[in-house]
């Protein structure tokens, strides 16, 4: 279990050198960059964590819970979505209301226009992406040589 965990602490170090051009081979105190350190910390505290023996406190424990929500609430676009749909039906009433109905016609030809339009922008991400290929690596095709 221990030679993983270097294992793992290794890769921190070597991938964190990588993204900021350090060589790790010659230089692993220059390669250890707050990044790495803050990583290598974290994975650290997980294993603690998850170690049977581990003790969390309730007080811990609340504070974690209240992390995790704040972190589900700021990727709940639901209320969003539910504030745009009530500003567009009050757009849509303020239209009705304001232009004459014999118009109504020529502006929902307007926005089918604009729904074709988008539609021929828009790309599925199909054509691209085969479920077997790798993920595209931009510094696959970058020789050790060079320059930016």
């Amino acid at each position: 279990m221990q030679n993983a965990a270097k294992a793992t602490y290794r890769r921190i170090l070597e991938r964190r050198a990588q993204e900021n051009g350090v060589d790790f081979v010659n230089g692993v105190a220059t390669a250890i960059t707050p990044m790495a350190f803050f990583e290598t910390v974290m994975v650290k505290g997980y294993e603690t964590l998850v170690d049977s023996d581990t003790k969390v406190d309730v007080s811990t424990g609340i504070v974690a819970a209240g992390r995790l929500q704040s972190l589900i609430d700021s990727r709940d676009y639901s209320h969003d979505l539910l504030v745009m749909r009530v500003q567009l039906g009050q757009i849509c009433d303020a239209v009705k209301s304001t232009v004459p109905q014999e118009m109504w016609s020529e502006i929902i030809e307007k926005l089918d226009e604009a729904e074709q339009h988008q539609e021929a922008l828009s790309v599925g991400a199909d054509s691209f992406y085969d479920a077997g290929d790798e993920p595209f690596d931009p510094t696959e095709f970058i020789d050790d040589d060079d320059e930016f």
